[in-house]
């Protein structure tokens, strides 16, 4: 079974929301997009980087820090699952970001390009 899948749709909106409140202020112009996932136990923060830069480097941790504490105050109100520790997978990428429907994860922030 996929561990994504022992998870409610409630839980979901709730890890999301609690990734958009870690994210208020901390995107920075070098983000290029921001994906929530779940895998083995745990929520996996997907950030993809134009520049692999340190000070983003350091940012991401503390949004997932701050995502892993919002999580376990919601205690009582999501699953026992979704109260899982949050990693982070950091990917730096200059090429061009397609789209496509993702089944494991949700995209929570995809930057605009003008």
């Amino acid at each position: 079974m996929n561990a994504a899948r022992e998870l409610s749709l409630s839980d979901w909106n709730w890890a999301e929301l609690m990734l958009h409140q870690a994210l208020v202020g901390a995107i920075s112009p070098n983000f290029r997009m921001v994906e929530l996932g779940y895998e083995s136990g745990s929520w996996n923060v997907v950030v993809t980087l134009e520049e692999d830069r340190p000070d983003d480097r350091e940012v991401i941790e503390e949004v997932c820090d701050d995502m892993s504490c919002y999580l376990m105050d919601l205690q009582g109100q999501i699953s026992r699952s979704a109260e899982a520790n949050c990693s982070v997978m950091i990917v730096v990428s200059k090429e061009p970001i397609i789209v496509e429907p993702a089944l494991e994860r949700r995209r929570v922030f995809l930057m605009r390009r003008t």
